[in-house]
């Protein structure tokens, strides 16, 4: 039996903020929130607990790639996004030839399966693509339609570890296969899709999420509202944002929360190699990138992912909506995404849950526990 004990000035529990809080975990779990008196052996924490960031959209970090599929590579990353703020995340692969993604799929379903507790958590796999629509920094002639033998052959490879699906909406057959994904348990989100063709039916279909709200969704117009404009506006979608403040404008972020208030929104990083990492040259599925100032740009001078950690996302959050403080974080940063992905273990401070942190310094740090 191992056994855990803290003491953290504040806790973000589910319904408060709780001072002077001790938290108390066996093998991992959470087996006591009081405000009892903390043995000698319980370490004390200085600031504010929250529930461990969890990252739904994690190309790379640290210098490496998820697409590169080994266990190294892999190792490396979940180490990375640890240091970065987030206890668990999820390995996403974008667009590739299909036999190419489907071996790479399978690699990293197999690392998942082996994950040996150091670094942050693979809760699952991400897959953005090849079922898009408006490329952005992706291979548009690798794109196909989601059919049912796809969709099957994806399930396979991934030997259930599949957790989010990004489509276009506008594709054929998007919306019988975000009903064939989700009887499977995997999340929807709609995204790289600049027409609002087949929104609705998808996400009558049971997709309830959007991919990073506001990019490769076409513009913004009050007589055409765009997909950006019909994920805002209806109340079963949520929308995971990338906070870098270049991707989307901070009063666009603001904006977007006065919307979708703490229930709705995410952040996410869309990070690649770069994050947590000097500026220099990376790769994103075999792509060559540059990050210069913290912006990752392909060789067109597109925006391809970012150089974001959820720590960043998180300070660049608070900065951006004042208003907002340690309890919403939680929720975006924490709650939200993993309610989304169906991960019971993660999202709140409760007993039974993972005994996974992130700690908001009062020096405004974020270092992860557990």
């Amino acid at each position: 039996m191992n056994a855990s004990e803290w003491i953290v000035d504040r806790a973000v529990l589910a319904h408060a903020v709780q001072a002077g809080t001790r938290i108390a975990a066996v093998d991992g779990r959470i087996v006591a929130i009081d405000q009892q008196a903390a043995s000698p052996h319980g370490k004390r924490l200085r600031g504010t607990l929250l529930p461990g960031f969890v990252d739904l959209q994690c190309n790379g970090a640290g210098g490496r790639s998820v697409d590169e599929a080994t266990g190294e590579a892999l190792d490396i990353v979940a180490a990375a996004v640890f240091r970065g703020g987030a206890t668990a995340f999820l390995p996403t692969l974008i667009t590739a030839p299909w036999d190419r993604l489907l071996q790479q799929v399978a690699a990293v379903a197999a690392w998942i399966e082996r994950w040996h507790g150091q670094g942050a958590e693979p809760l699952g796999l991400h897959l953005e693509g090849p079922f898009l629509q408006a490329p952005g920094a992706h291979d548009a002639s690798c794109f196909v339609d989601p059919t049912t033998l796809r969709v099957q052959q994806l399930l396979a490879a991934a030997n259930g570890r599949l957790r989010l699906v990004t489509l276009a909406h506008s594709r054929l057959g998007a919306a019988a296969a975000t009903a064939q994904l989700v009887q499977a348990g995997v999340t929807v989100a709609l995204g790289h899709c600049d027409q609002t063709l087949g929104f609705t039916a998808c996400v009558d279909a049971g997709a309830r999420a959007v991919t990073h709200l506001f990019n490769v969704m076409g513009p913004l117009h009050h007589r055409d509202v765009g997909v950006a404009g019909m994920a805002l506006d209806d109340e079963r979608v949520t929308c995971p944002l990338i906070v870098d403040g270049v991707h989307v404008h901070p009063a666009m972020v603001r904006n977007a929360f006065r919307v979708l208030g703490p229930d709705r929104l995410v952040l996410v990083s869309d990070a690649v190699g770069a994050a947590g990492m000097p500026d220099g040259d990376y790769s994103l599925a075999g792509i060559a990138v540059r990050a210069k100032d913290g912006v990752v740009r392909d060789g067109a001078g597109r925006l391809a992912g970012s150089a974001l950690t959820m720590a960043l996302a998180a300070r660049n959050f608070l900065q951006f909506v004042q208003t907002a403080g340690p309890w919403t974080l939680a929720r975006v940063a924490a709650s939200n995404p993993a309610a989304l992905v169906q991960c019971a273990d993660f999202g709140t401070l409760a007993v039974g849950k993972r005994a996974a942190f992130t700690l908001l310094g009062d020096d405004g740090s974020f270092t992860c526990i557990r």
